[in-house]
């Protein structure tokens, strides 16, 4: 293996390096100033689709401006997705809750007979909530050890564990749960159990890349979600990328149908916003999203 030897650059030298491999830049000022705020490894991110195919050297006509207008086009994007995320989330999070509370009590995710995996895999899920409620600052936490005398905390009933667990816990929850409790919540959302699980697990990934700043519109996820064969989903392309961004957005589109009152001012407000840079053919394809995307069944 090679050893790595490259030096670190100032930012003057950042900026030089990129002109020198062929990257137009019209405000030298503004560019210096996006390498120190943003930093050049995060900012490569936007500038690498602008590189010549293996190569160091950028594309005639590569522009800095065009990546930090991705960038910024980026920045919004991510905030779009967490603010539908979070309303899924909380949905979730009720519905799991209720169905687990109303079948089996209180502390019914803590016997292993209640989901569809009992043995180690419940064991560990249970350790990690009892870790995660330990780690949790919560005053509805501190009432209920003070009041109640409860020598397995932080074994705490439902509706307290699931406020304090991971997206990721609560995901590994749903996809565990018995077969007629899965298809419970999913019916709710309009959607097949297994896609249900799927898209949670999905979303969970998807929360992670935006809540760490990280590049998200032209993606492609470590996992695929998975495409209903019923519905307007039905009449996509086999061929259309279900691990890109824009399949992630019309996913959660879906799931916030069932969680807030008017989903579709999010649509509209991600359509608005798409429509600033999804005007190239190499921007849809980035994306995932097929020609005439804002028509599509499956984002009306």
């Amino acid at each position: 293996m090679t050893e790595y030897t490259k030096p670190a650059l100032t930012y003057a030298d950042q900026l030089r390096q990129l002109q020198e491999r062929g990257l137009q830049v019209g405000d030298s000022a503004r560019a210096t100033m996006y390498l120190e705020r943003v930093g050049y490894y995060r900012l490569m991110g936007y500038l690498f689709p602008l590189r010549q195919l293996g190569s160091d050297n950028y594309l005639p006509g590569a522009t800095f401006e065009t990546a930090i207008e991705r960038y910024e086009f980026d920045q919004v994007l991510r905030l779009l997705v967490m603010d539908a995320i979070c309303s899924i989330e909380v949905s979730v999070r009720t519905k799991v809750t209720y169905c687990i509370a109303h079948r089996y009590g209180a502390f019914g995710h803590a016997e292993p007979a209640n989901v569809a995996r009992p043995g180690v895999w419940h064991t560990d899920w249970l350790a990690g909530v009892d870790e995660e409620v330990g780690r949790a600052r919560e005053t509805f936490l501190d009432h209920y050890k003070q009041r109640y005398h409860q020598p397995q905390y932080p074994r705490v009933p439902i509706w307290m564990a699931s406020e304090v667990m991971s997206l990721g816990t609560l995901s590994k929850l749903v996809a565990a749960m018995h077969s007629t409790d899965r298809k419970a919540i999913a019916a709710e959302f309009a959607l097949p159990a297994p896609v249900f699980a799927n898209w949670l697990h999905v979303v969970s990934v998807v929360r992670n890349v935006a809540a760490h700043h990280s590049r998200l519109w032209n993606r492609v996820f470590g996992v695929a979600a998975v495409r209903p064969n019923n519905g307007p989903f039905q009449y996509m392309a086999k061929t259309y990328p279900t691990d890109r961004a824009f399949f992630v957005l019309q996913a959660l589109r879906w799931m916030l149908k069932a969680s807030v009152a008017d989903a579709d001012a999010w649509r509209d407000r991600v359509t608005d916003h798409l429509q600033m840079l999804l005007v190239a053919p190499d921007i849809e394809r980035s994306m995932g999203a097929p020609p005439n995307w804002n028509t599509h069944p499956a984002w009306r």
